[in-house]
């Protein structure tokens, strides 16, 4: 029973306001639809590909990321769906896009769009006048675009597009802007300035197209044999914080030595970073654990920065054997991420120990690394004998269903490497699980074919 109560909260605690990240990290030629994309129009028919190469805008997260998706045909149509789906505030999508074609002849067009189910909102839409193009917008008009730029854009530029769509009570009040940037990345929607496009309704465009429910997720399009569009690093969150430059937390570990645990982590880019709450919650050995979270300190954050900080703190617990730890950051405007869960065992410093999978994400194949400690005389196993250590280690899907488990037995101190086969399953999201007694620890892997 501990062991489901434990990995329930650590799936509980990964709180993101990100919606979907998609770098196209993919082999170049592939069809999106191999790749997590599904088809939903004329399936099969000059599909969308991977593009061989990925697009770079400067001080943007996802610039230069893997490759990207090229749009160079009149075919297939594809989509992805949001870890969840959204039905109030405000959503957020941040792009890059590029322009290739030389031909003058491409009527307009739109190429990207979000989704309620199967009804399209708020399309981005492209116009061609050589030698330069335009940037359009609609809510819910299919026909052409109902705001559009001036002809000073140019091909064979990257641009970053945002886009923000918010639920506005009523019938036909959603409203969508866009702004779009040849340099930079604002820091927040206010110094972002006014929208170049919107804020435009059904209502303006005289549609009649009911405001949607929520929006479950993001549409590419093609319509043309010549328009080569390529797009990259498309993020889609419900905080300006999140899309299109986020408080990016690369590592987050502890470490005991004595009596002290020693947290560390770092951060690769940071935008209206307020700080962080380093919150705590103990566990006796062999109970469950408690779900009373408290605050132990705050850590002043960098505000916005585009390089690489470390932070640290040192704790010094009682009144537990187990516990464990996470990050609570904070941007300016009160919003806020949770980190993962790390743990650590005051008991037993002579823990077993979990390594990080390589490579990772991976596809199919990836090397597990744990350590098993010599048994320390006041050390037993719960199960078995007392001939080394009775260790599991399972994979469990984003659900918390088990995929299978790699290793269970009785095992001498020494360091252990296994080998994690994903052909068979889908790509997503798994949790490596290392358990021995009492001792649990996870590590996130991701699979991506």
């Amino acid at each position: 029973m501990k062991k489901i109560i434990l990995f329930s909260l650590f799936l509980s605690s990964i709180v993101y306001s990100q919606l979907l990240e998609e770098n196209f990290d993919y082999t170049a030629d592939q069809n999106l639809t191999s790749n997590g994309w599904t088809a939903f129009s004329s399936s099969g028919t000059n599909p969308i590909t991977v593009n061989n190469g990925g697009l770079v805008y400067t001080d943007y997260v996802n610039s230069d990321i893997g490759n990207a998706a090229l749009l160079d045909n009149d075919g297939e149509d594809v989509r992805k769906t949001f870890s969840s789906a959204v039905s109030s505030g405000s959503i957020y999508v941040s792009f890059l896009v590029n322009v290739t074609t030389n031909h003058s002849t491409i009527s307009e067009e739109y190429v990207l769009h979000l989704r309620s189910g199967t009804t399209a909102f708020a399309r981005f839409w492209i116009d061609y006048e050589n030698p330069n193009i335009a940037f359009g917008l609609s809510q819910t008009k299919s026909t052409s675009a109902h705001v559009k730029t001036s002809f000073n854009y140019a091909r064979n530029t990257t641009y970053l597009i945002i886009l923000k769509y918010s639920f506005v009570s009523g019938t036909l009040n959603d409203e969508v802007s866009m702004w779009i940037k040849s340099s930079g990345v604002p820091d927040s929607e206010v110094n972002a300035g006014s929208p170049d496009l919107g804020p435009i309704t059904t209502t303006d465009e005289s549609g009649s197209t009911s405001d949607p429910s929520d929006i479950d997720n993001i549409a590419l399009r093609q319509s043309n044999p010549n328009q080569n569009v390529i797009i990259d690093g498309i993020r889609v969150a419900t905080s300006w914080s999140q899309a299109p430059l986020p408080v990016e937390l690369t590592s987050f570990t502890a470490t005991v030595n004595d009596n002290l645990v020693t947290l560390n982590w770092s951060t690769a880019t940071e935008v209206n970073n307020y700080g962080f709450n380093v919150e705590r919650t103990a566990v006796e050995t062999g109970h469950d654990p408690s779900l009373q979270w408290e605050t132990i300190c705050f850590v002043q954050g960098h505000g916005n920065c585009h390089s690489s900080k470390e932070y640290t703190f040192t704790d010094s617990p009682t009144g537990g054997k187990e516990f464990y730890y996470r990050l609570k950051q904070i941007d300016f405007d009160g919003s806020y991420q949770y980190s993962e869960i790390v743990s650590v065992c005051m008991e037993n410093i002579y823990q077993l120990k979990l390594e990080q999978n390589y490579p990772n994400p991976f596809n199919p194949h990836t090397t597990i690394k744990y350590t098993i400690p010599p048994l320390q005389p006041d050390v037993s196993s719960r199960e078995g004998n007392q001939r080394g250590v009775f260790v599991t280690l399972k994979v469990y899907n984003i659900l918390g269903e088990l995929v299978t488990t790699l290793v269970k037995g009785q095992l001498d101190a020494g360091i252990y490497e296994v080998e994690f086969n994903g052909s068979k399953l889908t790509s997503g999201i798994y949790y490596l699980v290392l358990q021995s007694g009492d001792f649990i620890e996870i590590k996130k892997c991701l699979l991506i074919k």
